[in-house]
């Protein structure tokens, strides 16, 4: 089988060794992880639309330019646009495939819903968790067309695909975490600021705590925000080395309420190598972070501060890996999923009768 993925919003290119040696968002992470692992079994191509040069992997995983687009669409039986549908109407007018978005975010909120685009072609939704799901299929129901065209808009379908975690995000041997040490490891603009101002609280509240605080390295906050007593700034790093300051992190330091995830990466990767969240009780956070580490409701400062400190006395919830979000057992979702897609969709819906 010919699957292509084809990003035309990633910040800058990315491949394996991107993966591996620099700091990369969690959408693009999920795109390389996704594409070795149906590699080993399908021919998969990544066009990226600022990408130059191309990177031939494997012979079956290649990263092309926006130049090799239509080669690469023409013979696949699955096209994946990651997030965007810019270059649709190109996809379509030179491939057979059967199309599908990769939304990583939220309709509306933070990506443009095109309407005549989901009307004119089948377009498969696929999101990232169960919540997500929810609220792609509740938005569209109420798009005052999709109800005039006795729901049209949606008859690609809607389903959801975990994202993957690295295979070295395991517990360490040895547990030796710091009662002191918080870590930051988001993008700024999820709500970063909020984040900071929660921990001046807790710092106020106990001064040997500090808060590490690491970034993908695409979007860069306000320095002035990060000059504050306690706080030591990481910049972006690769995978390995975060995952390092992760492990022996008290917790991950998540208060925020200004961005809800529709997965959350940064919860799953936590939790896999043993490392409690701290995060806000909104988007996908329940639905991710193990049942020991419940979200809470990062808007009473005052429970923000006592939970730290009970953490920190206490030795935090006992968490550890997910099995949904292993890279083996999502490559299987994806499998089943391009094999058969009507049915992995009716049987995903069968097994959630809430969600229709």
């Amino acid at each position: 089988m010919k699957i292509t993925f084809v990003d035309a919003k990633c910040p800058r290119p990315y491949d394996s060794e991107v993966l591996r040696t620099r700091g990369l968002g969690g959408t693009e992470a999920s795109v390389i992880r996704v594409a070795q692992a149906l590699a080993q079994a399908h021919d998969v191509t990544v066009v990226q639309h600022n990408r130059e040069q191309p990177s031939i992997e494997s012979a079956n995983l290649r990263f092309l330019p926006l130049a090799g687009l239509e080669d690469a669409v023409s013979d696949a039986q699955h096209v994946v646009l990651v997030q965007k549908t810019r270059l649709l109407r190109r996809i379509a007018r030179h491939s057979p495939a059967r199309l599908w978005v990769w939304l990583h975010n939220y309709l509306k909120d933070e990506v443009r819903f095109g309407w005549s685009e989901y009307l004119t072609h089948r377009i498969g939704i696929i999101c990232v968790s169960r919540t997500h799901a929810q609220h792609t299929r509740d938005y569209i129901r109420r798009f005052p067309l999709n109800r005039m065209l006795g729901g049209m808009l949606g008859r690609g379908g809607v389903l959801y695909q975990y994202n993957p975690l690295s295979e070295a995000c395991v517990p360490p041997a040895q547990v030796n975490r710091d009662p002191y040490k918080l870590i930051s490891l988001s993008s700024p603009h999820k709500g970063l600021d909020q984040v900071v101002q929660a921990f001046r609280a807790v710092h106020a509240a106990d001064p040997r705590m500090k808060l590490y605080v690491a970034d993908p390295g695409y979007k860069h906050s306000d320095p002035a925000l990060l000059d504050a007593p306690g706080i030591v700034k990481l910049g972006s790093l690769p995978q390995a080395a975060l995952m390092e300051h992760v492990k022996d992190a008290l917790c991950v330091f998540y208060p925020q309420r200004k961005q809800a995830e529709t997965f959350g990466l940064v919860y799953a990767e936590a939790n896999a190598v043993g490392t409690p969240v701290l995060a806000h009780d909104f988007g996908s956070a329940r639905e991710i972070l193990v049942p020991a580490n419940p979200p809470l409701d990062a808007g009473d400062p005052a429970l923000v501060t006592a939970t730290v400190r009970r953490w920190s006395a206490e030795g935090g919830p006992v968490v550890g890996p997910d099995p949904r979000f292993a890279l083996d057992n999502v490559a299987a979702q994806w499998e089943a999923f391009f094999a058969a897609p009507d049915r992995f969709m009716a049987e995903q819906a069968a097994d959630a009768p809430q969600d229709r």
